[in-house]
């Protein structure tokens, strides 16, 4: 009776070592591949962006995903790559694409979350199996980006849908989140697992994720610089109340900013009289490259079930760590036709994806103890019966042991090329050519624009030595129409309904006033603050 039980236990152990031995060399493959990092794979491709290389970087995307299904990273570090050249269509197409990949994953967590929390391949290899959705704020990002685009080539109304989309999509997000939360700890608790929060990890670097900033932030999804935008882009399409909505979030998030109080003061009357010969300017600078995440091992305890019962044994596993980045090179001021102009630091990826890692830490946990424990249970299975398999069995037991140490890598992905910071400056300018400069790590950076119309958004995009530009299409007509209008207001209606003939002397004063203003042109370009009138 006991040879045979022995010999159900051998066999059982022998198909299961089989098993392993195969999900070992199917390891060793994906290791030499997907899970190999993406920090490591996009290497180049960031490299060469920080570089001021956006045509190398494209080729290296292109080289480091040579299958003709492309996933979301593709396109979104695509779409950035494309927009930094300056082909806004293309990077518009490409950001599309993106976002029809995140609104399959918003069709999941509205009809189905179940089937986001986790699937096989997370829980038997790692998470780098997971279809890779995108973080959180990046979903979101992908809409900013888009209507920036749309900015660039001059569609406001387009703008205006990707602000309306982003916010649906915000509301998704955070319903999606309470129910994966949720699930995370009832799954901890069926399973007998005390390790819950990234706390309790000794020797995670914790202060990452707790840094005051990060945990300060409501969540890992709305941002200020949108919310900003979303007001200014409302502003210009004479929709005032929703301008203030955004504004008004926008300073919830950063409060005692000047710079976005200033763009609440004085909206109705800006919307209603607006100057034909000022143009209010969003400057929007995107400095540095959002953070990489990097992969930390550390052992957790973990009840491993065995012949004598269950074992409480330090379980090494891989979890993701993102180091807090330098925001020194953010400018506080940018150099306006020779004049200095405030700047606001609106937005942090930085702490956004620190945020949005402290709030997945618990599925993270989740999923790799369940892992863990599966291959605790095999590997103890084949430890057990190795001895009466001989030398058959000792390598069973190695390859087991490999295979857990190959596919043990935590899920590095995440969107590289995104800026790590955004911040604004906003002025009213004359119509027409102005020079901006700002400081940066390669020193000072300096680009011209043009501006007409009512309202404009200019972007400056810092990458190493470069300095990337993007603005709202200059309309030489408009500013021709602007310049020729009157400086003064028109004349006062007499009674009987006839305009009152100026006089001599108001002939004369208005010539002079007209003289010195062209005078005063030509020396330099006047900032008028935000909050001040239009007539002003």
């Amino acid at each position: 009776m006991k040879n045979k039980q022995n010999y159900r236990r051998a066999t059982a152990a022998l198909y299961l070592g089989k098993r392993l031995c195969a999900g070992a060399m199917a390891a060793g493959l994906i290791a030499g591949c997907a899970t190999q990092g993406y920090d490591n794979k996009a290497s180049s491709t960031v490299g060469a962006m920080q570089g001021g290389n956006p045509d190398i970087a494209l080729q290296a995307l292109e080289q480091q995903n040579p299958d003709k299904e492309k996933d979301l990273l593709y396109f979104m570090e695509k779409g950035e790559l494309l927009r930094m050249k300056g082909s806004y269509e293309s990077s518009k197409e490409s950001w599309l694409a993106a976002d029809e990949k995140v609104r399959g994953w918003e069709d999941q967590a509205k009809t189905d979350p179940s089937k986001l929390f986790g699937d096989i391949g997370s829980f038997v290899l790692n998470d780098t199996t997971r279809r890779y959705d995108g973080r959180d704020y990046e979903k979101t990002f992908i809409n900013l980006r888009l209507a920036l685009d749309h900015l660039a080539i001059g569609d406001w109304n387009s703008a205006r849908t990707e602000i309306k989309k982003m916010h649906e999509r915000e509301a998704i997000i955070a319903e999606f989140r309470s129910k994966e939360l949720e699930e995370a700890k009832g799954s901890a608790e069926s399973k007998g697992l005390k390790t819950t929060s990234f706390k309790e990890l000794n020797g995670y670097p914790v202060e990452t994720l707790t840094d005051p900033q990060v945990q300060a932030l409501k969540n890992s999804y709305e941002s200020a610089i949108a919310n900003y935008l979303a007001g200014f882009v409302y502003e210009s399409l004479g929709e005032p109340s929703l301008a203030a909505a955004g504004y008004r979030k926008a300073i919830e998030m950063r409060p005692g900013e000047p710079v976005l109080e200033d763009g609440l003061k004085g909206l109705d009357g800006r919307v209603r009289a607006r100057s034909p010969k000022l143009v209010d300017t969003l400057i929007v600078i995107e400095s540095g490259s959002a953070p990489a995440i990097t992969s930390m091992t550390l052992p957790i305890m973990l009840p491993i079930p065995g012949r004598s019962g269950l074992s409480i044994i330090a379980t090494p596993i891989s979890w993701p760590v993102i180091r807090a980045a330098d925001s020194s090179m953010v400018p506080s001021a940018i150099n306006i036709d020779g004049q200095s102009a405030p700047v606001a630091l609106l937005t942090s990826v930085d702490q956004m994806a620190r945020k949005a890692l402290s709030d997945e830490m618990p599925g993270i946990i989740a999923r790799s103890s369940v892992r863990a424990i599966t291959r605790g249970v095999a590997q103890k299975a084949i430890d057990d019966n190795a001895g009466s398999m001989g030398a058959f069995g000792s390598l069973l037991s190695l390859a087991a042991k490999v295979g857990t140490v190959v596919t043990e890598v935590a899920d590095e992905r995440t969107w590289r090329t995104l800026p790590g910071f955004f911040s604004v400056a906003r002025v009213k300018l004359p119509v027409g050519a102005h020079t901006i400069s700002l400081l940066s790590g390669a020193g000072q950076l300096t680009r011209e624009v043009k501006l007409s119309g009512n309202y404009a958004v200019v972007t400056m995009r810092t990458s190493g030595p470069s300095l990337y530009l993007a603005q709202t299409p200059f309309d030489e007509q408009k500013a021709a129409l602007a310049l020729a209008a009157p400086d003064t207001p028109p004349a006062k209606v007499a009674k009987g309904g006839k305009k009152a003939a100026p006089n001599n002397a108001a002939k004369a004063a208005a010539a002079a006033k007209e003289k010195a203003l062209a005078s005063a042109a030509a020396k330099k370009k006047a900032i008028v603050p935000v909050s001040a009138s239009a007539n002003e």
